[in-house]
């Protein structure tokens, strides 16, 4: 149910109407409408506040490092909400890999009608995604606007396989966010290619395990693994497999156990996930007190 009035956009809920949760993700993807954050919020958690501290244990668990959310909407609320670049980078992909049902059927959507005007005609606000229908391939994510932040944009495309997300902040124009949108994504597809690193399942090495059935456990690719390159680019990189370890049994088959490091001149370090090929148990009491007895010895 919403209660009444808020700040910013809307789908344009009545005091005491009821809305099912899929109009309500309509009303908060497709037009941005605040009032569906809060009663959604408040649907889940009973308040607001909860919601907002549920936001942020998910935040951490999805590796949000410099996020903190005091509203559910992105409303100013002195400070207490605030985000990065590429926290939202991190948010939108998590979304579109975790999620892609979802994401198909709510980022994609041209226009949502919902309420009415004064004189009894049905209110029907455009998506205002400044890349759908532009674009080739884009299909989601979502605009922003405050006076302290400008205006922004976390957006996505596909082409031939390849996804971009790519985030813009601090314009200061509704037309500023749209013109630099569509040559941002432009220019990654443009400038920028993919190059093919490893094959779904393909192994790269090993890692070290701890008072397991097996001493170590075979790393794999948990999906064709690639990395974004300048065109004509050198290859000139170098790659390291990374874990905190040894890892302690046991380990689940497919679990994210490790990472690939690529690191190029000029270029930010770029991490992707290593899969455990098969699952290690713990050993049995007696190898673990066995081997707890062995490391007094090293």
């Amino acid at each position: 149910r919403w209660s009444g009035p808020g700040g910013g956009s809307t789908m344009f809920l009545s005091a005491g109407e009821r809305v099912s949760v899929e109009d309500l993700l309509y009303g908060i993807v497709t037009v941005s409408g605040n009032d569906a954050s809060v009663v959604l919020a408040e649907c889940i958690s009973g308040t607001e506040a909860a919601f907002a501290a549920l936001m942020n244990r998910k935040a951490e668990d999805l590796g949000l490092n410099d996020s903190n959310f005091g509203n559910s909407t992105g409303w100013p609320d002195e400070g207490r909400t605030y985000t990065t670049a590429r926290d939202l980078a991190r948010l939108a992909v998590s979304t579109i890999r975790r999620y892609p049902e979802m994401y198909a059927q709510f980022y994609g959507r041209r226009e949502f009608t919902w309420g009415e005007t004064n004189s009894g005609q049905p209110i029907t606000q455009s998506n205002r995604n400044p890349l759908l229908g532009q674009i080739r391939g884009a299909d989601g994510l979502k605009t922003g606007h405050t006076e302290e932040a400008g205006f922004c944009f976390t957006g996505s495309a596909e082409r031939d396989g390849r996804r971009l997300v790519m985030v813009v902040a601090g314009l200061d124009s509704y037309e500023g966010r749209t013109a630099e949108s569509r040559r941002f994504v432009e220019w990654g597809f443009n400038a920028w290619e993919l190059e093919q690193l490893l094959a779904q399942g393909a192994r790269i090495g090993t890692a070290q395990v701890q008072l397991g059935g097996a001493s170590e456990v075979n790393l794999v690719a948990p999906r064709n693994l690639a990395i974004s390159v300048p065109r004509a680019s050198d290859g000139n990189r170098r790659y390291s497999i990374v874990y905190e370890g040894p890892i302690r049994a046991p380990i689940a088959e497919g679990q994210i156990v490790a990472h690939l490091v690529v690191r190029s001149p000029g270029l930010p370090t770029q991490r992707l996930p290593l899969a455990a090929e098969t699952s290690v148990g713990e050993r049995r009491f007696f190898g673990r007190l066995w081997a707890g007895f062995k490391s007094l010895f090293v």
